[in-house]
């Protein structure tokens, strides 16, 4: 999930409130199209967090600045053009916190804060490679400088890392950033790369540690009374459930984190929790309600649907099909979905192949069957090992009912083999 852009949703609701009455203007006054005088008093409450367009708009109104309006800093404290920069970034005006970037770093081609943005740039683009490219040197260690000055540069990386298939270097690096913020006692810095390193150990199966570390996040969440943090912790425990271990509790999570977002009124969020409470309703026998899950999440996205996100809600929407025993159809979309595959990370992707081949092999088409059952095994023995047995028992079962009981035995003892190699690196 992003994160935030203020620093506590309470302390905003005190500086918008204390900006907006030494400015002598009422809430309703404030109101404008979009954003009404009830829903200022909530963001003055703490109940609500307004998007960085909405702060933006109260700050020209109140003449005040956003950055102060959001975090307390006031702009003077500030680097003008590395503020630019971030400004732009957040908004999505990528061309031209691209060019504020490059003017910095054509000035100091080891600028730190220059790589981020750029790094944080090509991620947005789609394009992993260079974003870590970007990155690492952004955030490897200097004189002086914390690998947590730039956060958000740090949770790109380990993101790009996952989204390519080295989990492993992910862990690596969210670890040492826990460990720097845990040092430090910062408290939101904590959270944040506790909820970033449960979901990395949760993809890598490492579920134990992933359960300690959310125990620890849930407490630091209800001390910061902050309503997307909790909204976070709860994501996180909807996936270790749902993918894991209990769906019903899965379901029962991803619904709590859905409520809060709701009242962020934030829909990018409620659409990205909608996928993930879709995966749980299939999981947990709800299939006719994952569908209306699906369809209320490519509602929200609208225009901002990505290709990845497009793949996500196809393939939720051909289990949900297919459990309910609609072969025929669940194919119809499979094959459709088969087409969107390209635009996922590796893991998500041996996955996807293991699945539209369990949909063709319900339809009757053998033969195509085998073919996505083969691929999964092999995308998932290179970047997916925790789901790598799961493909490899769909593509023995296929083989023994093609009497081809030999290869199906061997498929079975290779993804074994893999599959210890990789719990007991993880142990290690």
């Amino acid at each position: 999930m992003p994160g935030t852009h203020v620093d506590d949703p309470r302390k905003v609701g005190r500086r918008l409130r204390d900006a907006r009455e030494r400015a002598g203007i009422s809430q309703r006054d404030l109101a404008f199209p979009g954003c009404t005088n009830a829903y200022i008093s909530r963001i003055e409450s703490g109940n609500r967090i307004p998007s960085l367009q909405v702060i933006h708009e109260f700050a020209r109104r109140l003449g005040v600045s956003p950055q102060y309006l959001a975090t307390g800093v006031e702009e003077d404290d500030l680097d003008g053009s590395l503020l630019d920069a971030e400004v732009a970034l957040r908004l999505g005006e990528l061309d031209e916190a691209r060019a504020h970037y490059e003017a910095r770093l054509a000035e100091d081609e080891h600028d730190p804060a220059a790589l981020g943005g750029l790094g944080q740039i090509a991620f947005r683009e789609g394009d992993l490679r260079r974003s870590i490219e970007l990155l690492e040197p952004a955030v490897a260690p200097q004189e002086g400088r914390r690998l947590l000055a730039d956060p958000t540069a740090v949770e790109t990386l380990a993101r790009a890392y996952a989204l390519t298939g080295a989990l492993d270097a992910a862990i690596a690096l969210l670890e040492r950033a826990l460990l720097e913020a845990r040092e430090a006692n910062a408290l939101v810095e904590t959270l944040r790369m506790e909820v970033l390193l449960a979901n990395a150990l949760i993809d890598s199966a490492q579920l134990p540690r992933a359960e300690q570390i959310l125990a620890d996040a849930i407490g630091i969440a209800e001390d910061l009374h902050d309503p997307l943090a909790r909204a976070k912790v709860y994501w996180s425990q909807s996936r270790l459930h749902a993918m894991h271990k209990n769906p019903e509790l899965g379901v029962r999570y991803a619904r709590r984190a859905i409520e809060i977002l709701e009242r962020t009124e934030d829909s990018a969020y409620v659409a990205l929790a909608y996928q993930l409470l879709a995966y749980a309703e299939v999981e947990a026998g709800n299939a006719e309600e994952a569908l209306a899950r699906i369809e209320q999440g490519r509602r929200l996205f609208g225009a901002d649907l990505t290709e990845r996100d497009d793949a996500k809600f196809a393939l939720e929407e051909c289990r949900a099909l297919l459990a309910l025993g609609r072969g025929k159809q669940a194919a119809r979309n499979a094959a459709v979905a088969l087409g969107k595959m390209d635009a996922l990370d590796p893991q998500d992707r041996g996955r996807g192949y293991m699945l539209l081949g369990e949909v063709f092999r319900a339809s009757g088409d053998g033969p195509r069957a085998l073919e996505l059952l083969e691929l999964a095994v092999s995308v998932l023995e290179e970047h997916g090992k925790p789901f790598l047995v799961e493909a490899a028992t769909g593509l023995a079962d296929l083989l023994e009912e093609l009497g081809r009981p030999e290869e199906a035995l061997a498929v079975l003892r290779r993804a074994v083999r893999e599959s210890r190699a990789s719990t007991s690196a993880a142990i290690r």
